[in-house]
């Protein structure tokens, strides 16, 4: 009997691994299609950032968080600890929560630090509209020219949140 509980055990726990290594993309239907047109207000709540003013000579990674998701906060975590393999590119990250608690996030992380990190409120829930959101953190990778490559619902690390 104990050997079958150790060999469940076991099975459970290389599951588990398994699982919290791979994630799967999340399909939105706007793969290969343009990054939408979105307003982001900036923390000092006056000035505002038009999708369609960034440059098409960098690599986009937009990250919509809760300020008080614990797995947004972990996904931050690797992200800023990571910040040297995002240099070449614009990373966004945008919630639709009131700007006061962003300020409590972005400070948090530091974030104000980092010259290729814009942070600020999406105003008009244009991200999760556009794809289908379903929970946060999401995470979404364009190329070059705003084209969107791939997204992933949910805290992805290693791997995924690397090599895109």
């Amino acid at each position: 009997m104990r050997i079958i509980q150790l060999a469940l055990l076991i099975s459970i726990l290389i599951a588990a691994c398994r699982q919290n290594e791979a994630t799967k993309p999340y399909k939105t239907g706007m793969e290969g299609k343009p990054i939408p047109r979105f307003t982001v207000q900036l923390l000092d709540s006056v000035s505002y950032l038009n999708s369609q003013d960034i440059a098409n000579n960098k690599k986009i990674i937009i990250f919509y968080f809760s300020p008080t998701c614990p797995y947004c906060r972990a996904q931050m975590r690797d992200m800023v600890n990571n910040i040297e393999l995002f240099k070449d590119q614009q990373v966004f990250v945008l919630t639709n929560a009131n700007l006061s608690s962003i300020e409590k996030f972005a400070d948090y992380f530091d974030l104000k630090n980092f010259q290729n990190v814009v942070i600020g409120r999406d105003t008009g829930s244009v991200i999760p509209q556009n794809y289908g959101l379903e929970g946060v953190p999401f995470t979404a990778f364009f190329d070059e020219k705003k084209y969107l490559k791939i997204a992933y619902s949910g805290r992805i690390g290693g791997s995924s949140l690397f090599q895109n």
